[in-house]
């Protein structure tokens, strides 16, 4: 060896020290890889437009003739006036309840259930694990409305002045009122919040001979005790753009938003505890048909006549009652939802899907009338339901 040459030996560290750095550089490029295929399959399925349904069940369900349906957790209930049923999305019994009424009215929120009988003095209220609880009214039932913690609120009638008791999901009443239709008019719907805290209560009036609109609004929490009767608000429809407006229908679209859908606009109230004076109005562009929301919209479905033709429009807006779209049809649908990023129409003789802000989903006649039709959690999953017959479907084919 040659001694002026210097000599080292060291283990090589090189290895060792940048290895771990590659193989993350791999699986974060390989990751990266597999969000963008699954963003593009994604991106695929969300603007593809499907030709077909496959039934993947099919049942046959209690009441061949029902009064309605509507839709709870985790699926349906339809109610006729021998009894109810609620299902989920595989056609399968959530629970049922006998009872024999002259004209059933209900309404659900979450699990929970309310079902009364108009112009009779039974109401049931369900709690969505199949026990139920049954009231004997003082009055004749109207109306009624559902809080998701079961709070139950009923308007009655009996004959001269108007009533409206709100009861616990056990049955206790807590809550009685006289609405004085001297002091208020006649009361055309009632709302209760989610959290059954707050209530809503349209009226109709005359007023030199013309036709007027109140609501008034109620807290019965904390807030409310500061109040006579828990009364913290009243609107008059003289207040608002259109004073002619009918408050038809109220609804509480979120726990602290309240829309209030007339025959000539749409209010749109934020009531955390008390209401705000000035609401969002919305006039419509044509005559009001039907109307739904869901958890992030508000939709309107309205008709237009212009000469000799009938345009048909859906225009949904968020709950703050800023617009978010407006989708055009040559058709009429008496049934319209909202499911998640769907708007689902059908009627008799068609059924039309569309994506919120994207391209139609799924557009064809039907051989039955679709009596109710909603998502499942499956990817390109529905229900749909003829009269009696439970169907699970999947979209299929198309571009």
């Amino acid at each position: 060896m040659d001694e002026g040459t210097k000599q080292v030996t060291k283990e090589y560290t090189g290895e060792s020290r940048f290895r771990p750095i590659y193989i993350l550089i791999i699986a974060a490029v390989i990751i990266l890889a597999g969000v963008l295929v699954g963003w593009m399959i994604k991106r695929s399925k969300d603007r593809k437009t499907y030709a077909a349904y496959d039934v993947v069940q099919m049942k046959t369900l209690p009441f061949t003739t029902v009064n309605g349906i509507l839709p709870i957790r985790d699926g349906v209930l339809r109610y006729a006036r021998d009894g109810a049923e609620a299902v989920n999305q595989d056609g399968e019994s959530l629970w049922n309840v006998s009872y024999n009424m002259a004209n059933p009215v209900a309404d659900t929120c979450g699990k929970f259930a309310a079902i009364g009988d108009a112009g009779g003095v039974s109401l049931y209220i369900m709690n969505g694990t199949g026990a139920f609880n049954s009231v004997t009214t003082d009055h004749a039932i109207v109306r009624v409305a559902v809080a998701a913690n079961g709070e139950t609120a009923v308007l009655m009638d009996d004959g001269k002045e108007d009533y409206i008791s709100i009861y616990h999901a056990d049955g206790t009443r807590v809550v009685d009122m006289n609405t004085v239709t001297s002091v208020n008019g006649f009361p055309l719907d009632i709302a209760i919040s989610e959290d059954g805290a707050k209530l809503v209560v349209s009226f109709a009036y005359f007023d030199d001979d013309a036709i007027r609109s109140r609501l008034v609004f109620s807290n019965f929490g904390g807030v409310g005790r500061s109040y006579y009767d828990g009364m913290v608000g009243k609107v008059e429809s003289a207040t608002t753009d259109y004073p002619d407006n009918l408050f038809a229908d109220v609804e509480f679209v979120t726990n602290d938003r309240v829309a209030v859908f007339g025959d000539r606009g749409l209010l749109v109230y934020e009531k955390e505890e008390i209401p705000n004076t000035e609401p969002k109005q919305i006039t419509y562009t044509g005559t009001l048909r039907r109307f739904t929301f869901s958890g992030r919209y508000i939709g309107l479905l309205t008709e237009k006549r212009d000469g000799g033709k009938i345009q048909y429009a859906v225009t949904l807006y968020n709950t703050d009652g800023a617009q978010v779209e407006t989708h055009t049809m040559d058709n009429y649908y008496s049934g319209f939802r909202i499911d998640g990023n769907d708007v689902i129409l059908y009627s008799d003789t068609s059924l039309y899907i569309y994506r919120i802000k994207g391209r139609d989903k799924y557009k064809s006649s039907v051989s039955r009338a679709v009596s109710y039709c909603f998502a499942t959690s499956e990817d390109n999953g529905f229900v749909l339901i003829f009269d009696n017959q439970f169907n699970r479907i999947r979209l299929i084919g198309g571009e």
